[in-house]
């Protein structure tokens, strides 16, 4: 029975979240359809869903058992969909597989090195696990949400019952890590600590991957330096409580953590391609996912997003010359404004 509580789990960390990615991935350019792009989106496509789903149950004070049954047909629909749809991308991982083994042997070894590195950082963040302070908030609303069926109602430190949280109500994070202990078994405080903190950890290095990927687009036997040099950096980070460095090796699974280690780096991603001379639309599809993915991990994204946004529509309109690329690019950022409209409206 443990292993297959365990299994599930991991079922939906891992392929759940790859293939939830070939919707996005599969209107993207040939150098875009890799593994850990799809995975990226996956991701990112996870979030943007529970968002959009999550947020009404908890104004409307509804038990969370329903937003469990309906979150989980909404991904099943999707992933089914998504199934169907990317049929055709094996080919271009195929591709990949093929362009792995014409690598010369120095890339071979220097991939070898990041893997390894990034292992031992895996393993050292479960095996030493830090109890963070924000933990007595974070799991505690997590374990309470699958406990007593509420969400957010209930205050984490003493388990009373307490009104709506309106701050923390549009970033379900640990109401999605609720969601995952209540499909697997798995108790949140594990999910948390043992499953999604080496998981995501791996999530942030393949949006990395990314980046190096269009920035040495031309160079790319240069990206496992890239990649070495970056895990360095993040495993001697830690020279404040308040660095991404600290927050990815952490608390990676607070919300921000997600915001700090994936979020905003996948938003340098997708405006990088969004400044290109010619945009896929899968790349527009993945940056509406990662603003909403933001107010999924934290309520600073309201004022985050929008200034990122706007900063980058004026910046890149003026380098396309183009008032109306602009504006299609700050368009995105909508439903963020949306819901903090809705924030101050609830609040």
């Amino acid at each position: 029975m443990e292993m297959i509580k365990w299994g599930i789990l991991l079922a939906l960390v891992l392929p759940v979240p790859f293939f939830l990615g070939f919707i996005p991935v599969k209107h993207m350019n040939r150098l875009q359809k890799t593994p850990a792009m799809t995975y990226v989106c996956g991701w990112f496509v996870s979030f943007f869903l529970f968002e959009l789903t999550a947020v009404p149950f908890i104004l409307l004070e509804l038990r969370f058992t329903v937003l469990v049954i309906v979150y989980t047909c909404i991904v099943a629909l999707v992933l089914l969909l998504s199934l169907w749809q990317g049929r055709q991308l094996w080919r271009c991982y195929l591709e990949e597989i093929r362009q792995i083994r014409e690598m010369p042997l120095h890339v071979k070894l220097g991939w070898c090195v990041f893997f390894l590195i990034v292992l031992f950082q895996m393993a050292y963040a479960v095996v030493y696990e830090y109890y963070d302070g924000d933990d007595a908030y974070y799991i505690a609303t997590s374990v309470i949400t699958n406990t007593f069926d509420t969400m957010y109602l209930r205050d984490a430190y003493t388990g009373y019952i307490y009104p709506l949280d309106v701050r923390h109500a549009f970033s379900p994070t640990p109401i999605y890590q609720a969601w995952l202990s209540r499909l697997s078994g798995i108790a949140p405080a594990v999910v948390a600590h043992s499953v999604l903190a080496p998981v995501w950890l791996g999530f942030m290095y393949c949006v990395y991957g990314q980046i190096a990927s269009r920035l040495l687009w031309n160079r790319k036997n240069y990206k496992p330096i890239f990649m070495i040099l970056l895990a360095i950096w993040f495993m001697y980070g830690n020279i404040s409580l308040y660095t991404t460095e600290t927050f990815a090796m952490t608390r990676i699974w607070q919300g921000k953590g997600l915001m700090a280690g994936m979020v905003l780096p996948a938003m340098f991603l997708c405006l990088l391609y969004l400044a290109q001379e010619s945009v896929s639309q899968g790349m527009w599809l993945l940056f509406v996912c990662v603003c909403l993915s933001a107010v999924f991990a934290t309520s600073v994204a309201f004022m985050v997003i929008p200034t990122i946004t706007g900063i980058a529509a004026v910046m890149i309109g003026i380098k396309k010359k183009s008032i109306r690329y602009g504006a299609d690019l700050f368009l995105c950022c909508v439903p963020c404004l949306l819901l903090a409209v809705c924030f101050f409206i609830v609040r």
